[in-house]
């Protein structure tokens, strides 16, 4: 099934900028060379975000609910933008394009639940993502039903999405505006939210690892001096 995309619409700011310096501990020092990689990598992703749903209705007999199948990205700017810094050694560049674009995707879920809200008038209560849970095996990404329905986003044989700054994931749907689930527990502020209470922290790690936590590429590495 042939499914449409829907622009998102995503900002590279002076703040943003900033919060991500902050966050990812690259020195004061280095506030001009960041600001220069965020204007080029909002260049990279103008036009290019956005996502795509396939909606599966409500089974009353099963009692399960509206699901969307979703696939969503930043487009192929940024692994392009990341090569071009390669190409010229410009490894610190090249992690702060990372670090800016992950924190950029992340920024797209709230987004998303407001174009899908005034929509479907559905809204999204817990997202799954592929390899989280038994139900929704990495394997079974592939045939993800929005990943079917595009040519933009790829799911290769090693299981990488590409372009590399996607995501595919189902989305169990309410008409409870109020239950809004942000998508990503680390940057919600909803601690009594059900889908904290029911996942341990280790869990959460492995949904969301911190960038500066997950093993990196012998180039990060010299950068960090690790």
């Amino acid at each position: 099934m042939k499914s449409e995309k829907n622009s998102l619409f995503v900002e590279v700011t002076e703040a943003f900028t900033e919060s991500v310096r902050k966050k990812y501990h690259f020195p004061a020092q280095e506030k001009a060379a960041m600001a220069q990689v965020a204007a080029d990598l909002w260049q990279a992703v103008s036009g290019r975000a956005g996502f795509w749903y396939v909606m599966q209705k409500a089974d009353a007999v099963t009692q399960k609910p509206a699901l969307a199948s979703v696939v969503m990205t930043l487009g192929a700017g940024v692994d392009e933008l990341q090569e071009h810094y390669m190409r010229r050694d410009a490894l610190l560049e090249c992690y702060m394009a990372e670090a800016l674009a992950g924190e950029l995707l992340l920024s797209c879920y709230p987004r998303m639940n407001r174009l899908l809200g005034e929509r479907e008038g559905l809204y999204p209560a817990r997202y799954c993502f592929y390899g989280s849970q038994e139900e929704y095996p990495l394997e079974a990404m592939k045939t993800a039903p929005a990943l079917l329905g595009q040519t933009e986003v790829v799911c290769n044989r090693a299981l990488c999405l590409v372009p590399k700054k996607s995501v595919v994931f189902f989305v169990e749907l309410t008409r409870d505006e109020k239950t809004v689930c942000q998508g990503v527990c680390a940057g919600c502020g909803q601690r009594d939210c059900p889908n904290w209470q029911a996942e341990g922290d280790a869990q959460k790690q492995s949904r969301w690892p911190d960038l500066l936590s997950r093993p990196l590429p012998y180039g990060y590495e010299r950068i960090l001096g690790r």
